[in-house]
C-alpha cells in the first residue's frame, strides 16, 4: 500500500503476522493432517509449532515498527 510516495511498512507486518498463522492452519492441519512426523520425531508438539509461528510473526511486527 502506497501511502504520500512510500511504503508502509507497519501494515505489511501486521497483515502477514494475521495471514501467516491462518495459511499454516489451512496448508498443515486440514490439508495435510497427521503429517507432522518430522516434527514429532524431533520432540515438537503441534502446539510448540503454533507457538512458534506467532512468536515469529510477532518479532516481524515488532521489527517493523521499529523501522
Amino acid at each position: 500500500m502506497l501511502i504520500t510516495g512510500f511504503i508502509n511498512y507497519q501494515l505489511i507486518g501486521l497483515s502477514f503476522s494475521l495471514i501467516a498463522p491462518f495459511v499454516q492452519y489451512f496448508v498443515y492441519d486440514i490439508k495435510d493432517k497427521n503429517q507432522y512426523y518430522y516434527y514429532y520425531n524431533l520432540g515438537l508438539s503441534n502446539i510448540m509449532l503454533w507457538v512458534s509461528t506467532f512468536a515469529i510473526g510477532l518479532i516481524n511486527l515488532l521489527i517493523l515498527f521499529i523501522i
